[in-house]
């Protein structure tokens, strides 16, 4: 990792997020009485914690309105969540206006058209792996995770690790 990322995600205080395609791998399930489930990945709720646990704030920004996604910030205690944002920037902005966090302290993760207005304003970024080629265009970071396979861990500890946290985390776990 060259200097400038390293410098950049050390500033990081709030990790905010799409959901279809970078917290889940894009699939949902219809049935036949209306309900609809998404799939999320554990360790990248795991790493939504880690980053808790070291004072960085999540969001989430989503073009839809799922049920699903509101429980699944509860399980995982994402304070902010912009659901129906068929405009991301304008939920982008009122994120930060409801934290208090500038661009430059922001990272954000995405995979589709619609999110490359925010990550041009984001501090730090992030495409996934199977991300469009134009959102790609724009990142800092390309995760070798897809979307829904672990992307959001894999950029948690890159944040935690380069600010020296990683290392006082794994004590939690290895310590005698």
């Amino acid at each position: 990792m060259d200097e400038s990322l390293r410098r950049r995600l050390c500033d990081i205080r709030l990790v905010a997020m799409d959901v279809d395609g970078v917290l889940t791998d894009g699939r949902a399930l219809y049935g036949s009485n209306g309900f609809e489930g998404l799939f999320f990945n554990v360790q990248d709720g795991s790493g939504i914690k880690y980053l808790h646990r070291a004072g960085v704030a999540t969001a989430l920004i989503t073009g839809r309105t799922v049920p699903a996604v509101q429980t699944r910030a509860d399980v995982l205690d994402i304070q902010h969540v912009y659901q129906g944002a068929k405009v991301k920037l304008e939920a982008y902005e009122r994120m930060k206006a409801d934290t208090g966090v500038g661009d430059a302290a922001i990272c954000f993760i995405g995979d589709d058209l619609p999110d490359v207005p925010v990550l041009r304003r984001a501090g730090v970024a992030v495409a996934v792996a199977n991300a469009r080629p134009e959102v790609k265009s724009v990142a800092h970071v390309i995760t070798a995770a897809a979307g829904g396979c672990g992307a959001v861990r894999e950029v948690a500890e890159m944040i935690l690790k380069a600010r020296g946290d990683w290392e006082k985390l794994l004590k939690r776990y290895f310590e005698d």
